[in-house]
């Protein structure tokens, strides 16, 4: 009777386990957009301000994204990889099986905004050569660096920390209660 009881309450508690990790676990669609290439690229510690020297190498930094090495970088070389998919995600979806929607799409990124002044989508080789300048100008109290506040970009803790749109890790929303639903009664009595 004891391991039917143990094995009832692990059974009903699965579901919730793997509701923490969102919908389609660590990475997927529940978990936070990914963050653009021009971000990881030029705040390379990732605290969501741009230092004096990120700033100076921002030209140099650009060029890393050119993958076909044409000067200029593409509308396709300025999109987040894809969230790495596990075998057997790839199996299910080989199978027509487990289809989950797309990854929530990062928010278009205020460093583009500043870089990509004829506002193409791409970055030409003048855009690139004018990345400091276009950045400095960003730079309203003139300490040479740029605060979150002024780059408009998030730190990985302020990421981690909002989650993914709706409420968290999978988890209730913001203000809901914990637990699993209640029926609309008084619960049975404990035997």
């Amino acid at each position: 009777m004891k391991i039917t009881k143990l094995l009832v309450a692990a059974l009903s508690a699965f579901p919730f386990a793997l509701s923490a990790q969102g919908p389609g676990g660590p990475g997927g669609p529940g978990g936070p957009p990914p963050v653009d290439p021009l971000t990881a690229l030029l705040d390379r510690n990732e605290d969501g301000k741009l230092s004096a020297g990120e700033i100076k190498r921002a030209a140099k930094a650009l060029l890393k994204l050119d993958e076909n090495d044409d000067d200029t970088i593409s509308a396709d070389e300025l999109k987040p990889e894809e969230p790495k998919k596990s075998r057997r995600q790839r199996r299910k979806e080989k199978d027509g099986e487990g289809q989950q929607p797309a990854p929530p799409k990062p928010p278009k990124s205020p460093l583009l905004e500043a870089l990509d002044t004829n506002k193409d989508g791409e970055l030409s080789k003048e855009e690139i050569a004018n990345a400091v300048k276009s950045l400095t100008a960003l730079d309203k109290d003139g300490d040479g660096k740029l605060s979150q506040e002024e780059s408009g970009l998030e730190s990985k803790e302020d990421r981690q920390r909002k989650g993914p749109p709706g409420g968290g890790r999978g988890g209730p929303p913001h203000g809901g209660q914990g637990g699993p639903p209640q029926g609309g009664g008084p619960r049975p009595p404990r035997r």
